[in-house]
């Protein structure tokens, strides 16, 4: 049920702000169901995510190209008398499937799931030995071009289109990343990654938190398409005795609580002096649920701690005490709200 349905259901046939209300503040079990109403909340305490984490170092895979500087002693077809270069640079393709190089002297190399490092210390090894060099040697391993796939991204990203993933960045963040992540201003309902298997189209749906991070960190193969789908115009409704009633934006990835709500539609009208609101949302049955706040001065830290949800409508209504004391500031042209008492609690 959107906004605009639940406005027309809270507003009858009587008029917001003129009824009178009797304000009773929900008891526990109350409150846990209408908690659990609405939307999920925003932020989860706990990060339920398999890609909130750091990658290490890049390791060789199959198809990499490596570019490697070894010592003058490896040339070996040198002419004598002709002068050696400092330093001899080779390119090598890192072969399928046996994840192998070939380098003058010492043969076929397994590099394949090895970092750079480590690979430096395996043809610095190789070479130091009597039968080669007799010497301790430099060697230097950079990777001059990585194995790349290509997936799609579509949707609410920066950049769509077909992008070039490395190995180390197979996976659905790789692949926002180089899409230039999702666009900040509403952020993401969700993501598919739709896959072709066997001739058949398989997809699946991540969850999104904060709008632009997925719950799963699913890895890829190529191939895929990515489609980002933008998150739904969020807003919340402000009706009653306050300044200035409608709806208002809510963008990802504010968290508003009701007295910032409040805020938002100009603050309570001052001469009605409202000291109760009540919150309204739709349960997943399709059920409004409210539950009413304190927001007077002795509330203000409960009232604080409740938090707005999106289609939430919020309603400050006219108690007995409020409609007094805009009666008296209307009619007689003094606040009454300093005056007024009663041996019942305050309304």
């Amino acid at each position: 049920m959107t906004a605009a349905l639940l406005f027309a259901l809270l507003g009858g046939t009587s008029c917001i702000g003129m009824r009178i209300v009797y304000p009773v503040l929900p008891t526990p079990e109350e409150l846990r169901e209408f908690e659990a109403a609405g939307p999920a909340d925003l932020v989860s305490d706990v990060f339920e995510t398999a890609s909130m984490h750091v990658s290490g170092p890049y390791r060789v895979v199959t198809g990499d190209l490596l570019l490697i500087e070894l010592p003058p002693e490896v040339q070996l077809d040198t002419l004598s008398g002709e002068t050696k270069p400092a330093t001899l640079t080779i390119k090598c393709r890192v072969q399928d499937p046996a994840g192998t190089i070939e380098l003058p002297m010492i043969g076929a190399q397994t590099v394949v799931g090895k970092t750079t490092g480590e690979i430096e210390e395996l043809l610095a090894a190789a070479y130091h030995s009597p039968k080669i060099l007799d010497r301790s040697v430099n060697v230097v391993v950079t990777v001059s071009e990585y194995r790349s796939v290509t997936v799609a991204v579509t949707g609410a990203v920066n950049q769509p289109g077909p992008h070039d993933l490395r190995s180390d960045r197979l996976s659905v963040m790789g692949a926002l990343a180089e899409a230039g992540g999702v666009k900040g201003e509403r952020g993401a309902k969700a993501i598919q990654v739709i896959a072709i298997v066997d001739g058949q189209t398989v997809k699946r749906t991540l969850g999104v938190q904060l709008g632009d991070i997925p719950l799963e960190d699913v890895p890829l193969k190529g191939g895929e398409t990515i489609v980002v789908e933008p998150a739904p115009d969020r807003a919340f409704t402000v009706i009653g005795l306050v300044k200035k009633s409608g709806v208002f934006e809510y963008p990802v990835p504010r968290r508003y609580n009701l007295m910032q709500a409040l805020a938002t539609a100009g603050g309570v009208d001052e001469t009605a002096a409202p000291r109760y609101a009540t919150i309204y949302r739709v349960r997943a049955d399709g059920q409004v649920v409210g539950a009413t706040f304190q927001i007077d001065g002795t509330a203000l830290q409960n009232a604080s701690n409740v938090r707005i949800k999106d289609g939430d409508v919020i309603a400050v209504e006219h108690t007995q005490g409020s409609w007094l004391r805009q009666f008296f500031s209307q009619v007689l042209g003094f606040r009454a709200s300093a005056t007024l008492t009663t041996s019942t609690p305050t309304l």
